[in-house]
């Protein structure tokens, strides 16, 4: 199974992607500003997954030494 450690990379490596998705959206009324709402909502949802696989990791980690 996953280790907790490659949890935490992969939820952080998840929100900063999806951070740079969102902020790459184009400006509203610049050309492109009709794809503006769906990457934003792209990029939302992979940070949301992102904090999710944080949140996984830091409970995994959490309970790590508890599995002796």
């Amino acid at each position: 199974m996953t280790g907790p450690r490659r949890l935490l990379a992969a939820g952080a490596v998840a929100t900063a992607l999806g951070i740079a998705i969102a902020g790459t959206a184009p400006v509203v009324g610049t050309e492109g500003a009709d794809r503006t709402h769906g990457q934003q909502m792209a990029g939302g949802v992979v940070v949301v997954l992102g904090w999710a696989l944080l949140a996984f990791g830091i409970h995994r980690f959490g309970r790590a030494g508890d599995d002796r």
